[in-house]
């Protein structure tokens, strides 16, 4: 599937003549160039409050309110390095050997977990040429589980076809609430579609560097649908490089990233 987006983006790069390589920066305006990565603590001031999970740095001399919590790498994608703290003991006692810093999360209270994937239309700010919306569905018992793609009891189901034109509007009209990201994947906890499109959720995640359309794991896709969804949206997504203001490139974004992801995993 990997292959199949990069091998699109590049095909349409060639044909837009937008170099290839400005994939690396296409949400530039955000990336902190002190650290070297999209820091989590710099997204949380772009949540509206209604929608933000109280998080701050990983500190044993400040004792979360309550449990569970969450620990996660400043930067990181994937989940990776996300570690979930049950009791105080445990919070106490856990090290972590990384070179990134680690934030604590609060645990969001909702039931259930949606990873929405867009790609903004450069022609018209306020519309999204690219929009799904994918349940992570875990198939544990576990109340707050870690859901990402190499646990093996989460199913991604592409709900976006269930959704009507105006329920999509509603959708897209809270996302225009965040700042102009040329692509991201959202992920958010609910205890409702009626309280998704009343925008009742916690954001537990915005990824912004080259985030993977989930909804292409989910098997119940044709083969057909995906090539459909991956040429199009890959053809949106080169359109949207193209629009970067050029002051705000970042030179060796790609290495940095890499050395970024191997940094946060918890050892």
């Amino acid at each position: 599937m990997t292959v199949k987006l990069i091998f699109y983006y590049i095909l349409w790069s060639i044909r837009l003549g937008i170099p290839p390589w400005y994939y690396f920066q296409i949400n530039a305006e955000w990336y902190n160039k002190e650290k070297g990565f999209y820091s989590k603590i710099d997204m949380d001031k772009h949540i509206p409050l209604q929608w933000r999970l109280q998080q701050c740095y990983f500190d044993k001399n400040h004792l979360p309110a309550e449990f569970p919590v969450f620990l996660k790498p400043e930067w990181g994608q994937n989940s990776n390095g996300i570690v979930r703290i049950d009791t105080k003991a445990a919070f106490l006692n856990i090290k972590i050997k990384s070179k990134i810093s680690y934030i604590v999360q609060q645990a969001a209270s909702e039931t259930q977990e949606y990873e929405i994937f867009y790609i903004r239309d450069v022609d018209n700010l306020q519309q999204l040429a690219v929009l799904t919306i994918t349940q992570s569905i875990n198939q544990s018992d576990e109340r707050y589980p870690i859901n990402n793609i190499y646990n093996s009891n989460v199913m991604y189901q592409d709900c976006s076809d269930t959704f009507s034109q105006n329920e999509l509007k509603k959708i897209t009209s809270h996302l225009q609430a965040l700042p102009n990201f040329r692509i991201a994947r959202v992920g958010l906890r609910v205890n409702s579609r009626a309280d998704l499109l009343a925008g009742l959720f916690h954001i537990i995640e915005v990824n912004l560097f080259a985030p993977f359309p989930i909804n292409l794991l989910d098997n119940k896709l044709s083969k057909k649908a995906k090539h459909r969804f991956i040429k199009n949206s890959m053809h949106h997504l080169v359109k949207a490089s193209g629009s970067i203001p050029k002051q705000h490139f970042n030179r060796f974004v790609f290495f940095k990233k890499i050395i970024k992801h191997y940094q946060s995993k918890v050892k």
